[in-house]
């Protein structure tokens, strides 16, 4: 056989394997695992394979690699000789460069991991035996670069993947229309659930609507009228002693069987938990006790307010309005460019949603009232003014010592105002 046609044969067999180690490394590093595990869910055995080899991601990479150089150099060390013998030793090294240059970059890098990107998954399959076998044949070499690499990078790894960056990951899933919006949203409220406390969810002491054991059952059955709760916390001789709870269900039921007995024998327990108590753990508590309030105490064990499985669940999926509740939000667009802000909500959702950043200072909380108060170091009154980065704030109505509704302008608008 003509030795030019042989050395032609074995640099296009490098060349090839080449792009088959090219093709492996872009296939395995682009492979969705979540899609590979569903379809090895569904049956397919080469799935698992491809799971298995990426298990042990380091030890492929270095097979990989160690394959792809291998080829590579020996490619090009051929390609020199054949080439020199052809054209002279000067020139034949310049004819070699240029020649295996384009060829390895058009047939070995580009070509292949265009073919692997676009289909990581299938290519996966396809080569998973190959992979395997040669992890086994080049495992001794791999081995010892492996741990070469060990001793120069020694320390913790990085967490795989973390809550912002799974949330970034969602929104481009959301991008691309896999998810709706609404499905995208719930989603990123449970990765964040767990960081929420109570303090930022419960209802205030001066909100909370109770009633004292004392109280008469037609005085109970008024304020069960007039707020149309389903369930009232009941307190005794002060509101910081609140005992338990008084189901309307069973407050109806004894008395339209005309049995109705004194109020403190039909409460109910009532679960007290701290404001730093995470809402997560709450919820798991609810539904494990099958008791659906809490008492949210302050470090000094007093009664800073109430929290009830209602307010933990709106944190998932946003505001549940029932038959009696009036609807009113927290934040609503004005015509004029401003927001119209509750003096319950929360400074940091108010902020998030006029998207600007927000620095609270030394302020610990979260409403708005204890914002303002704090910015103005006094109790608030109607057209007191607060001027912060980016947002210049109103206060528009007050109610004794709290603030009830406040404007919120972004600052480039409040100085496009006339003066």
């Amino acid at each position: 056989m003509d030795m030019t046609l042989v050395y032609v044969v074995i640099i296009a067999l490098l060349i090839a394997c080449s792009s088959f180690f090219s093709m492996s490394e872009t296939a395995f590093t682009s492979a969705n695992t979540i899609r590979l595990k569903k379809m090895a869910q569904d049956g397919n055995a080469k799935a698992d394979k491809v799971l298995a080899i990426l298990e042990d991601y380091d030890k492929l990479l270095t097979t990989v690699l160690i394959g792809n150089n291998l080829v590579n150099i020996a490619g090009t060390s051929i390609a020199t000789l054949f080439f020199a013998i052809l054209l002279g030793a000067e020139t034949g090294a310049l004819a070699s460069t240029v020649v295996m240059t384009v060829l390895v970059l058009i047939f070995g890098e580009i070509i292949p991991k265009s073919v692997a990107k676009k289909h990581p998954e299938k290519v996966c399959i396809k080569i998973c035996g190959a992979i395997r076998a040669l992890e086994i044949v080049l495992s001794p070499i791999s081995w010892l670069f492996r741990k070469m690499t060990a001793v120069i990078s020694k320390g913790e790894e990085d967490a795989t993947l973390t809550e912002d960056e799974l949330e970034v990951m969602i929104d481009e899933i959301e991008d691309e229309g896999v998810l709706e919006k609404s499905e995208s949203e719930l989603i990123k409220s449970a990765i964040r659930f767990d960081d929420i406390q109570v303090s930022e969810v419960y209802i205030p002491r001066m909100d909370v609507e109770a009633v004292d054991i004392e109280m008469t059952p037609e005085e109970v059955g008024n304020v069960f009228v007039r707020t149309g709760f389903s369930r009232l916390p009941a307190y005794s001789k002060t509101i910081d002693n609140i005992i338990g709870i008084i189901y309307a269900k069973e407050f109806y039921a004894d008395q339209f069987k005309g049995a109705m007995p004194a109020i403190k024998d039909i409460i109910r327990p009532i679960k007290s938990v701290p404001e730093t108590a995470s809402i997560a753990n709450l919820l798991a508590d609810f539904q494990k006790s099958k008791i659906h309030m809490a008492v949210v105490l302050d470090s000094y064990g007093g009664t800073m307010g109430i929290v009830t499985m209602e307010d933990l669940l709106e944190e998932l999926v946003g505001e549940i309005w029932d038959e009696s509740d009036e609807v009113q939000h927290d934040v609503s667009a004005g015509s004029d460019g401003t927001f119209i802000v509750k003096g319950t909500a929360n400074i940091y959702d108010v902020m998030e949603k006029m998207e600007v950043p927000f620095d609270p200072e030394e302020y610990e909380d979260y409403s708005v009232t204890g914002f303002i108060c704090y910015k103005l170091g006094r109790g608030p009154a109607r057209g007191d003014r607060v001027s912060i980065p980016h947002v210049d704030i109103t206060v528009k109505s007050v109610k004794g010592r709290r603030v009830t509704e406040a404007v919120f302008k972004k600052e480039e608008e409040a100085q496009e105002e006339p003066e």
